[in-house]
């Protein structure tokens, strides 16, 4: 029996951002980037796409 494709997931922009000199993570929107501005308020954006 033949599986099935699965359906793409739809692509959403992904920031990188460094928190401290030493943690960089990747952020999918802006309602958690303005999240982690008021725990680390001197966060970097290093990428957007």
């Amino acid at each position: 029996m033949a599986r099935r494709k699965k359906a793409a997931k739809e692509l959403q922009p992904n920031i990188k951002v460094r928190l401290d000199r030493r943690t960089v993570i990747t952020v999918r929107d802006q309602s958690k980037l303005a999240y982690w501005k008021e725990k680390f308020p001197g966060l970097e954006i290093l990428e957007e796409s």
